[in-house]
């Protein structure tokens, strides 16, 4: 179980980290690579001098660049001096292609993908860091968010069967219960999942049983449902970036959707 107010994404991000300016790195290795790479079987360069090589090809569709993308990866540069990807491999990045400047060479290449493709990028130097670096990198297109966050809330606003409290949290009532409420003083035994708005699960407790957890211990939108539901019910719990992640970790500035079963208040 991952702890849903303190959920982490151990990433090193695409545009944080000491980017090296100096002017005195020797880049005749790089070059050499580019040029034997291009040479490659199965190999494709863009107009931009990105390029790669189809792994597997993915059946989705393909995102556009203002899109949020859910990736994950691994990238090195090619004498090994920089390396790039999650800390734990269960986690994942989401970014906006076009929003990076640092690496844009990834942003126009999660374009070229269908959801579900993993690809081998190359990416020169003017596409990466800047700082002379060619980089190697293996991802995958895991989904992408199809709807604007802030319409999605809007919209869903309107269903019939979704409620909305001052804070702005959304629900549905699934299933409504016949125990006790609980409050911010208790401890509770729940079943969930946690999805983006496109239906991609990031986090869930494990199938057929429940997790324990105190009501102050997860996320503000994820608490105040808990707290709207009785014992034995189940909800869809659609929370807002500022009662959820927010900005503390950019890649969950996005609508968050739970499916919460309040099996036993403790």
């Amino acid at each position: 179980m991952k702890i849903l107010k303190l959920l982490p994404l151990l990433l090193t991000l695409f545009f944080a980290g000491c980017l090296d300016t100096s002017t005195s790195y020797d880049d005749s290795q790089d070059q050499a690579f580019l040029e034997d790479y291009a040479q490659r079987d199965g190999v494709t360069t863009t107009n931009s001098g990105l390029m790669y090589r189809v792994i597997e090809e993915g059946e989705g569709e393909i995102p556009e660049g203002d899109q949020k993308v859910i990736v994950d990866y691994e990238g090195e540069s090619v004498r090994q001096d920089r390396r790039f990807g999650p800390q734990d491999p269960q986690q994942f990045e989401i970014f906006t292609p076009d929003e990076l400047n640092v690496f844009p060479g990834i942003g126009e290449g999660v374009q070229l993908m269908k959801e579900g493709a993993r690809y081998e990028f190359v990416i020169p130097s003017n596409l990466a860091e800047g700082n002379g670096r060619v980089y190697v990198f293996d991802m995958r297109l895991l989904s992408f968010l199809r709807q604007d966050q802030e319409q999605f809330l809007i919209d869903n606003a309107a269903l019939e069967d979704v409620e909305e409290t001052e804070s702005g949290l959304q629900y549905r009532i699934l299933e409504e219960g016949d125990g006790e409420t609980p409050t911010l003083e208790s401890s509770v035994r729940v079943k969930y999942k946690g999805t983006f708005t496109n239906g991609y699960s990031f986090d869930q407790s494990p199938e057929g049983e429940s997790v324990e957890f105190n009501v102050t211990g997860v996320i503000q939108g994820f608490s105040e449902g808990l707290q709207l539901m009785k014992e034995g019910g189940k909800y869809q719990l659609f929370v807002p970036p500022a009662l959820g992640y927010g900005n503390q970790y950019p890649q969950y500035n996005n609508v968050i959707v739970f499916e919460v079963e309040l099996d036993e208040i403790l």
